[in-house]
C-alpha cells in the first residue's frame, strides 16, 4: 500500500514539472538540474557543469541586478564534459544572472539565481509526503495560497521514463527529470511537507533566500541511497549485503527484478550523484520504514548511516567536519512485530545521535497525531511539527544557543528504590509537557516491567519509580511504539523544545517492556490503531451503558471512565482487538502477552445509591475460550462494590484462573500468552461507576485505596450462592 501511494503522489508532480528554463545547443549544453530561480550555497564555489566537445572553452559569467559582471570563469571540456566554478556572494536577496557560452556562442542563461542556504532533503515516503495532503497544505491548495518567494525548490520526481522506474549501474551526471522554482509557484504544493516547513523557518531566522534539494523517494532502502565506491569501502556493509545475496554486479541492472527502491546504489546513481556539485549544508533524512519490513538489525542501519553521512559529506565538498544530519524517527505503525518495534528500531537513531552530537540531531515524533487520509496509515498527515523540529534542531548549526535535536539519557542509576535516568542535551532542563508524567516503567529483578511513576529531581534527572517494585533495577521511557501519551521535553528559554528520546528500550534488564494502555488509565476515549480498520477509535466498548470522561472525579491522572447504565446487568471492555473475518486480531500497538503478570488491579467509585457486583473479570484468548481470575479481597470471580462514594481497591489474582467457569487452578506460563480481549461483567440497575487506576503488575505487591472489607466478602459469597441456584434452577 505504502509503495502504491507513493507512485500516486509522485506521479502528480510528474504531470505539472516546469521545464527547463534554458535551451540547450547542439555543442554544449548545461545539465538539467540548473534553471531558473536557483540558488547556490552562499560563500562557496558556485559549480556549473554540463556537456560540451572536447577542448571547447567554456566561459562563465555571473552579472548582478545591475548588469553588471561580478565574476567569471573558463576551463577547457575534456571527455565532453566541462565543470567551471564562479565564487559565491554572501546570501541576500539580490538575484543575479547567469550566461556560459562554448568557443565564444552563448548557450546558456539562467535568471533570478539567488545565493544562500542550501540544504538536502532525502528518505523514503514519509520525506517525500506532499504538501497538498497535510492540512496545512489543503488549506492552501483551498485558499490558492502559495508559499514565501524566498524559499526555492530544486524538485526531482520519481526517476520515470514513460512511467518505467529506471535503474542506473553507474552514477548518472544528470538528472532524468527535475525543476527549481521558488515556493510562491503553486508547484510547491507538490514539494517535501517536512521540507518545506523546515526551510520556511530556516529562510525566516537567517533572513535570506533558502533552498531545498528535494530527492526522496517512497519505499526506498537505505542502501539504495549509498554510492558504489561507499559500499566497496565498508567492510562491514558490504559483507552483510554480499551474506544476504544483495550484493549485485553490473549483470544485475538487466534483470528486471532490479529495484531502484531497495537494490544498492539505484538512488544514489539516480538522485544524488547528478547533485554532487552543489554545496548543501546539511541534510534532512527520514527513513527507515524499509528496513523493519526487510527486518534488517539496527546493527546493519547504523552501519549504513555512518557511511552515508561520510559519504555525503565527501560527495558534496563539505569541509567543516562530518555534514549535519537531522533525522526523523519513524512514526508509529503496525508492521505485524508486535508494539515495541518501531521503538526498538528507533533506538538505532538515539544511538547515532549519541555518537557524534556535533553532527547529528535526532527528532522524535511519538507524541505527533497519527491521523492520516487516503495515502494510508504509513503516512500520517501531522508533517509540519516535523518539519519545525528540524528546523529547531537546527539552529545551533547557525549559533544558537539552543539544544542539537532531542535530549538523551546518557545514564540510569538504581538506588533507593527507584531509578534516576539523567539526559544529556536538554537545554534549559527537562519538563513534564501536559500533566501527569507518562510514558515511563520500571522492572525489579525478574525483568517484568510495569507502569511506573516519575518526577524531577534536578534539571537533568528524573527519578521513576513504583510503590509495586520495592528493589527496582532498570526504568524506560516511551518503550511501547504507541507513545503519544509520554511527555518529557527539553526546554530552552525556558518554554518546551523537543521532545526527549526514548530511553531504556535496548535495557538487557529489561525482559517484558511495558507497552503504555491508553484505557488503562482512563483518562481517553479514543486511542489510535492501525491494524485493521485504521484511525482513530473507542479505548472502550460498553454494552448496557453509556461512557464518558470525568475530570473532577478520579483516583489518580486527570480524568476517570464514567459508566451510567440503566440496566441490570452489563458489560464493560477495553477495545484492543477486532475482528478480521473469522478470526480476532489483536491490534499491533497492544501488548496480549499477559503470561508474566501476576495482578491486576483497578479502583472503582460507586456513586450510586445501591451496590453494584463486578461479577467477573473475563481474559479471552480465543473466540470462545477465556480465563477468569480470582478476586483476591473475596477469593472468588466476583465482588461487590457498595454505594459510600469512596474509591475502592479491587485485584484479581492472574496466578489463579478458572477456564471456563471451572474452578480455578494455578497459571501455567502459557494460558495468558495471548490475551485478545478483555471483559467486566457487572449486575446493578440504575447506576453510576467511575473506574481508574488499572494496571498490572508482575506480582502482588503494595497496596492503595480503600480495600473491600469482610462484610463485602460475606455479600459477594451469598451473591455467588444465588447465582449458582439460579443456574440450577
Amino acid at each position: 500500500m505504502k509503495r502504491f501511494a507513493v507512485l500516486l503522489l509522485c506521479s502528480c508532480l510528474l504531470l505539472t514539472a516546469a521545464a527547463p528554463a534554458f535551451a540547450a545547443s547542439p555543442d554544449a549544453r548545461l545539465y538539467n538540474v540548473y534553471g531558473n530561480d536557483m540558488l547556490f550555497q552562499r560563500e562557496s564555489d558556485a559549480i556549473l557543469a554540463g556537456e560540451a566537445p572536447d577542448g571547447s572553452s567554456i566561459v562563465a559569467k555571473l552579472f548582478n541586478q545591475k548588469g553588471e559582471r561580478v565574476s567569471s570563469a573558463t576551463v577547457t571540456a575534456e571527455d565532453g564534459r566541462f565543470r567551471v566554478a564562479l565564487p559565491a556572494p554572501a546570501g541576500s536577496y539580490e538575484t543575479y544572472t547567469v550566461k556560459l557560452s562554448c568557443n565564444g556562442v552563448d548557450f546558456a542563461k539562467l535568471e533570478r539565481v539567488v545565493f544562500g542556504e542550501l540544504w538536502l532533503a532525502a528518505g523514503q515516503s514519509n520525506m517525500a509526503y506532499m504538501l497538498f495532503a497535510t492540512p496545512e497544505g489543503k488549506g492552501m491548495v483551498e485558499t490558492k495560497t502559495t508559499g514565501p518567494h524566498d524559499v526555492h525548490v530544486l524538485y526531482l520526481p520519481d526517476p520515470q521514463i514513460d512511467g518505467v522506474y529506471q535503474t542506473r549501474y553507474l552514477p548518472q551526471t544528470d538528472a532524468i527529470s527535475c525543476s527549481w522554482f521558488t515556493a510562491d509557484d503553486p508547484h510547491v504544493y507538490n514539494v517535501s511537507a517536512a521540507a518545506y516547513f523546515f526551510a520556511v523557518r530556516l529562510q525566516q531566522m537567517l533572513d535570506m533566500p533558502v533552498g531545498v534539494l528535494s530527492v526522496p523517494l517512497g519505499g526506498s532502502a537505505i542502501a539504495s541511497w549509498l554510492s558504489r565506491d561507499a559500499i566497496d569501502g565498508s567492510a562491514r556493509v558490504k559483507q552483510r549485503l554480499l551474506d544476504t545475496n544483495t550484493y549485485f554486479t553490473e549483470p544485475y541492472w538487466s534483470d528486471p527484478d532490479c529495484s531502484v527502491f531497495l537494490d544498492m546504489t539505484n538512488l544514489y546513481n539516480t538522485n544524488i550523484a547528478p547533485l554532487i556539485n552543489f554545496r548543501p549544508q546539511g541534510t534532512l533524512w527520514y527513513q527507515g520504514c524499509s528496513e523493519i519490513f526487510l527486518n534488517h538489525s539496527t546493527d546493519y542501519y547504523r552501519d549504513c548511516f555512518d557511511l552515508l553521512q561520510d559519504s555525503y559529506t565527501a560527495d558534496f565538498g563539505y569541509t567543516r567536519g562530518r555534514m549535519p544530519f537531522i533525522f526523523s524517527q519513524l512514526a508509529c505503525y503496525g508492521y505485524g512485530k508486535g508494539p515495541f518495534a518501531v521503538t526498538a528500531f528507533n533506538e538505532v537513531f538515539t544511538a547515532l545521535a549519541k555518537a557524534d552530537p556535533s553532527s547529528r540531531s535526532e527528532i522524535p515524533i511519538y507524541d505527533l497525531s497519527l491521523a492520516f487520509n487516503e495515502w494510508g496509515a504509513i503516512h500520517p498527515m501531522t508533517k509540519k511539527p516535523i518539519g519545525e523540529r528540524m528546523f529547531l534542531a537546527a539552529q545551533s548549526i547557525y549559533g544558537e544557543p539552543s539544544p542539537a535535536g532531542a535530549a538523551y539519557c546518557t545514564k540510569e542509576e538504581a538506588k533507593d528504590g527507584s531509578v534516576y535516568l539523567t539526559f544529556e542535551n536538554a537545554g534549559s532542563g527537562l519538563q513534564f509537557v501536559g500533566g501527569t508524567p507518562r510514558g515511563f516503567s520500571i522492572c525489579g529483578r525478574d525483568g517484568i516491567a510495569v507502569e511506573a511513576q516519575a518526577e524531577l529531581v534536578s534539571p537533568n534527572t528524573v527519578r521513576v519509580f513504583s510503590p509495586f517494585v520495592a528493589s527496582p533495577v532498570a526504568a524506560a521511557y516511551a518503550a511501547g511504539d504507541w507513545s503519544e501519551r509520554a511527555n518529557l521535553w527539553s526546554t530552552y528559554d525556558g518554554k518546551p523544545f523537543l521532545p526527549a528520546a526514548p530511553a531504556g528500550i535496548c535495557s538487557p534488564a529489561i525482559k517484558h517492556h511495558y507497552a503504555d494502555n491508553a484505557w488503562m488509565n482512563c483518562e481517553d476515549l479514543t486511542f489510535f490503531d492501525d491494524s485493521v480498520n485504521p484511525g482513530y477509535i473507542d479505548a472502550w466498548n460498553g454494552s448496557g451503558c453509556k461512557l464518558s470522561l470525568a475530570s473532577d472525579d478520579k483516583a489518580e491522572g486527570s480524568g476517570a471512565l464514567r459508566i451510567c447504565s440503566q440496566k441490570p446487568f452489563f458489560t464493560l471492555s477495553p477495545n484492543i482487538s477486532a475482528r478480521d473475518g473469522l478470526k480476532t486480531v489483536v491490534f499491533d500497538n497492544v501488548d496480549p502477552n499477559w503470561s508474566d503478570y501476576g495482578e491486576l488491579r483497578l479502583q472503582v467509585k460507586n456513586c450510586g445509591k445501591a451496590p453494584v457486583r463486578l461479577n467477573e473479570l473475563r481474559l479471552y484468548t480465543g473466540e470462545l475460550r477465556f480465563f477468569t481470575p480470582v478476586c483476591s479481597e473475596t477469593g472468588l470471580s466476583g465482588v461487590t462494590v457498595p454505594a459510600d462514594g469512596a474509591w475502592h481497591l479491587i485485584r484479581f489474582d492472574l496466578n489463579r484462573l478458572q477456564k471456563m467457569g471451572v474452578a480455578a487452578a494455578q497459571k501455567t506460563n502459557d494460558e495468558l500468552k495471548e490475551v485478545k480481549n478483555v471483559q467486566f461483567r457487572w449486575e446493578g440497575a440504575n447506576c453510576t461507576l467511575l473506574l481508574d487506576d488499572i494496571r498490572v503488575l508482575a506480582e502482588e505487591n503494595g497496596q492503595t485505596g480503600t480495600a473491600l472489607h469482610l462484610i463485602d466478602w460475606l455479600k459477594a459469597v451469598f451473591v455467588a450462592l444465588r447465582d449458582m441456584l439460579q443456574r440450577l434452577i
